[in-house]
């Protein structure tokens, strides 16, 4: 199985880059959201050459390395960068995934599109001009995911790494340990048995890696011989109703956002698309003054229609804390579904309304899978023991 990885490290201050292309070569650094502690997330390797290093406090930057120009995270930007590219790739393979985790990597399946594309090399060279220069791209490619991850993290800025399938293990040999997708605990445990490269690993016994790390030393005893059989999942499409508000003045209370939110699920409700169906999830996102941008999602445990929308999303976002005055906005419903009908009640028979105490365990239980609220009931009030007088019972209504 032949994959690729297109691999584009510091991808969200490489996308920050696109607007200010003078500032390639700079150091650059990725600070947290305003809302957030001021700490560093990201740092381009011209930073980190001056010392500066992800987690530390933005005023050190300052000190180790004052030309440092700091950017925001534009979550907006970023995911609008990561899917343009996915549709590029698109072309060249019908299996492209995008990692969850980090949206600077990208597995593409190349199983056969050497009919297609030509000889290993040309096909690397499709796959890297889907990618904008800017972006620093560096592309692996291997028999399999693991390799072809390698492969790219180890090629230059720009350039390609083509594993052969035949000299896959003497490739991997060298490589540190660190690469191995294991938890971190399991790294140091490796290092601390003296064992600190994949070569290091795979000339082990296989049964005693099994016996001593259980299923993942026997999986990354296969990684570490360059067996990955983990095939590339192409993205799943769905339906997805996008609409958009553009605010005459920034806005900054929480009010007006969800003013503006009913009105977003007005719009989209009154689609033909959605007439008669539901919901299961929510993202909204806002664009924010001085080019930032901020994003939340709502997964719902059940279908929601259009009567009950608006008041689920005010409970949703009732509380979120806005991080600067929002140009526009945007929501983004997914999941769309047949809608749900409730049984009602027989006129007469209707049941009062659930108090407020009550609709919050209730949505509670529906979160965590039980009610995480007690009531105290009389049990032996006459005991002369104090702790079987009373006793504590979930509070399920």
């Amino acid at each position: 199985m032949s994959v690729a990885c297109l691999c584009i490290p510091n991808f969200a201050l490489r996308v920050a880059l696109l607007g200010r292309p003078e500032l390639d070569g700079a150091p650059l650094v990725l600070g947290a959201p305003p809302e957030s502690r001021p700490v560093v997330l990201d740092a381009s390797p011209e930073a980190v050459a001056r010392g500066v290093r992800p987690g530390m406090l933005l005023r050190e930057v300052t000190a180790l390395c004052p030309g440092a120009t700091v950017f925001a995270p534009d979550p907006l930007r970023e995911a609008d960068v990561a899917a343009d590219l996915v549709s590029r790739l698109d072309d060249l393979s019908p299996a492209v995934e995008l990692d969850p985790d980090d949206p600077g990597l990208v597995y593409i399946d190349l199983v056969g599109s050497e009919r297609l594309l030509g000889s290993p090399e040309a096909v690397a060279r499709q796959v890297l001009a889907a990618a904008p220069p800017l972006l620093r791209p560096r592309l692996g490619v291997g028999p399999g995911r693991f390799p072809a991850r390698v492969a790219a993290g180890l090629a230059p800025a720009g350039g390609t790494s083509i594993i052969d399938p035949a000299g896959v293990a003497a490739f991997l040999a060298p490589v540190a340990v660190g690469w191995l997708p294991v938890p971190l605990d399991m790294h140091r445990r490796l290092e601390r048995l003296g064992i600190r490269t994949l070569g290091d690993l795979a000339a082990l016994p296989p049964g005693p890696v099994a016996a001593r790390f259980g299923p993942a030393g026997r999986r990354a005893w296969d990684l570490a011989r360059g067996r990955d059989d983990t095939s590339v999942r192409p993205r799943s499409l769905q339906e997805t109703v996008i609409e958009t508000i553009e605010l005459p003045a920034p806005a900054t209370s929480r009010e007006t956002l969800l003013i503006v939110v009913r009105q977003l699920v007005g719009l989209a409700f009154g689609r033909a698309r959605l007439r008669g169906r539901a919901v299961r999830q929510v993202r909204l996102r806002a664009r924010l003054e001085g080019g930032r941008s901020w994003e939340q999602v709502a997964t719902l445990k059940e279908p929601v229609g259009g009567e009950e929308m608006g008041d689920v999303l005010r409970r949703r976002f009732g509380a979120v804390s806005i991080p600067g005055p929002i140009e526009a906005v945007e929501l983004a419903l997914s999941g769309l579904t047949r809608e749900v009908s409730r049984q009602g009640t027989l006129e007469g028979f209707r049941a009062r309304r659930l108090a407020p105490l009550d609709e919050a365990v209730h949505h509670l239980k529906y979160r965590y899978g039980r009610s995480p609220v007690y009531r105290i009931v009389e049990v032996e009030p006459w005991s002369r023991i104090p702790e079987r007088r009373h006793a504590l019972i979930s509070y399920d209504p």
